[in-house]
């Protein structure tokens, strides 16, 4: 017993074991996300349509497949094959967020932290002056702590068969 106690002692000592940190995955992607932000209203593909440049404004939760969202893989995606994107890629205040094939670049990579989705040039998605009306178009702009840049990610019940709350 004591030849096998050592055995393992010797070969726990020549282990060089080094802990490695793993990063969580982003969420389980699912489609059928609706993105919740100020007055309850959903993020929509306008009318939707889904020809590049649509741009995605705010609307009231109705469960449609425009209000139903892939979020995983640190992209934001309809069951088309489109992401939310910035207008022109650049990470500028006002830029308009809309519908484009899914094509990798950087203004088509979004994060959620916390309570916001922060996208390209580490800005925030916001609604056009802070607006809460239907139509209300989607943009990108500055990070800061008010109600139009505050979201929430809620399963679509809608999106699986079953009615919507």
């Amino acid at each position: 017993m004591r030849v096998f106690a050592a055995l393992v002692l010797l070969d726990l000592g020549l282990c060089a074991c080094a802990s490695t940190y793993v990063a969580p995955p982003d969420p389980i992607p699912v489609i059928g996300n609706e993105i919740i932000g100020i007055s309850g209203a959903c993020a929509d593909v306008q009318d939707g349509l889904t020809a590049d440049g649509t741009p995605i404004v705010l609307f009231q939760c109705v469960g449609s497949p425009n209000q139903e969202w892939f979020v995983g893989n640190g992209r934001i995606a309809d069951n088309v094959g489109s992401c939310v994107d910035v207008l022109g890629g650049a990470a500028l205040d006002g830029a308009p967020i809309i519908l484009v094939t899914c094509n990798g670049t950087p203004s088509q990579h979004w994060r959620i932290s916390k309570d916001r989705i922060i996208g390209a040039g580490g800005k925030c998605l916001d609604t056009l002056a802070g607006g809460a009306a239907n139509l209300t178009p989607l943009i990108l702009s500055s990070c800061k702590d008010i109600p139009s840049q505050t979201w929430t990610l809620q399963w679509s019940r809608a999106a699986n068969g079953s009615a919507s709350q």
